[in-house]
């Protein structure tokens, strides 16, 4: 009876340990399935996930691309950790190097590749155009195509003659380092961009425009002139001054970056024959401000078009340093450039 015992004792201990066995090469063959395809030769592939795809389209397109085993073990290791809905559209960098868990991770969180684009202070609509399309799949044409029609964006704006503009955004796609997602649209770039423009503008910057006797549009022209004249931070608010005091006596602004923005070409030296050429942004020919922004300020520049400099200033002119020559009369003005020339 004793021995009977024994053996039954025996036999359950060898199942037992058959079983655990069984369970390691279990685990280590499924862990070879999902593991990564060649982890000696790595080979990187970019891969686009199009929005709407099931977890099937996704695993075949894996598939094929020699990024897994087999499509079924990317649909069960989805299914199981209940991640199925969480699969991001977009473009991605995969290897494989990669696991399937791993895979799965950077489609859920949505790691795609990204293009880094610096938009200068005081870039205009169109040469924000000309530096995206250089970094991106889309054309500076198509890009201005989407810049001149979409208008939802103003809805934070005060009402503005949109039919007078050369583009409707400009002056609000903020300048700025943007990571952008590969893929992405002209009409969700400038989205990202306006958004970015709505942050920059705090309470405390709007209550001030509420406090000014110029609208936010209004501010951000006379913003977009300070960034096109302004070579020195420090001539800033003196430059605003000037703008100020001169819209304030209902003087011709006569700024020559009103004249550049409208020519078909930048041009080193503004000529005679430049200054007559009709346009509601000739401020020579118009009083007031031009319709709008001339291009995209930064916030320094839209700080000191809400805080220009008090001062008697009406003049200036530009020294061959980009620095300025400021003066109260006319008189004086001339006095200052002839002074120069001789």
């Amino acid at each position: 009876m004793l021995n009977f015992h024994l053996r039954n004792k025996n036999l359950v201990a060898v199942v037992v340990m058959i079983l655990f066995i069984l369970t390691l090469a279990s685990i280590s063959y499924l862990q070879k399935l999902t593991g990564p395809m060649d982890r000696n030769s790595v080979s990187s592939y970019e891969v686009e996930v199009k929005a709407g795809a099931s977890s099937s389209q996704i695993a075949n397109l894996l598939f094929k691309k020699g990024l897994i085993r087999h499509p079924f073990l990317f649909k069960a290791l989805v299914r199981f950790r209940g991640v199925e809905d969480n699969l991001q559209a977009g473009y991605y960098r995969l290897s494989t190097g990669m696991s399937i868990g791993v895979i799965i991770d950077k489609l859920v969180n949505n790691e795609v590749i990204t293009y880094q684009v610096t938009i200068p202070e005081g870039y205009t609509v169109e040469e924000i155009g000309s530096k995206l399309a250089k970094e991106a799949e889309f054309s500076k044409e198509q890009f201005l195509a989407v810049a001149e029609e979409l208008k939802a964006e103003f809805s934070f704006a005060e009402k503005i003659n949109v039919k007078k503009r050369k583009y409707p955004l400009e002056g609000y796609l903020f300048p700025e380092t943007y990571s952008i997602p590969k893929g992405t649209t002209p009409e969700n770039i400038i989205k990202i961009m306006v958004r970015q423009f709505k942050e920059k503008l705090n309470d405390k910057l709007l209550i001030e425009v509420k406090q000014s006797k110029y609208s936010l549009d209004e501010i951000m022209t006379i913003a977009s002139l300070v960034e096109a004249e302004v070579k020195y931070g420090k001539e800033r608010r003196l430059i605003a001054g000037v703008i100020h005091n001169r819209l304030a006596k209902n003087m011709l602004l006569q700024i020559d970056a009103t004249i550049q923005y409208i020519l078909p070409e930048h041009e080193k030296q503004i000529l005679y024959e430049d200054l007559t050429l009709e346009s509601p942004y000739n401020t020579y020919q118009n009083l007031g401000l031009p319709p709008g922004p001339i291009n995209n300020p930064g916030l320094t520049s839209i700080k000191a078009a809400l805080n220009p400099a008090q001062t008697d200033y009406l003049y200036y002119f530009a020294l061959d340093d980009g620095s300025h020559k400021f003066s109260e009369t006319y008189k004086e003005h001339l006095r200052l450039q002839n002074k120069l020339k001789y």
